[in-house]
């Protein structure tokens, strides 16, 4: 079972930017995904600039929020196990199309995160959020 947690991240020479928050299995998958989102504009931010620390269990961020109540949601939290045709996973954002971003555990997607449409997935109410743990 996929557990996800929330990370600060920023940048070790660049006080000016804000900490941005992922949801993540852990610190390295956090490290990367901002990597991933700031070399795009600063292709010469390296890796090992930047830092992480762990906030503890999942936070929904404002697009969150949007995306969930656009989708008729608003209770839907970031943690939140889903059951979809392709296998079960973990929400862990949203974003562009409205659609939530998903960490799966089983079926032919297991490992990996992608964007799923609220339409093709329905929430696991009996299994507790991911992130209780330390």
């Amino acid at each position: 079972m996929v557990e996800v947690f929330a990370f600060a991240c920023r940048h070790k020479d660049r006080p000016e930017w804000q900490e941005t928050i992922y949801n993540a299995q852990n610190a390295g998958k956090a490290r990367y995904q901002f990597w991933l989102d700031v070399t795009e504009p600063y292709p010469d931010t390296k890796l090992i600039d930047l830092r992480v620390r762990k906030l503890g269990k999942p936070r929904a961020n404002e697009m969150f929020r949007h995306v969930a109540r656009s989708r008729g949601m608003p209770d839907l939290e970031p943690g939140e196990r889903i059951m979809s045709a392709h296998g079960d996973g973990v929400i862990v954002d949203a974003g562009g199309g409205a659609c939530f971003t998903v960490i799966f555990d089983t079926g032919k997607w297991a490992g990996q995160r992608l964007s799923i449409h609220p339409s093709e997935f329905t929430r696991c109410s009996t299994v507790g959020k991911s992130g209780d743990g330390k």
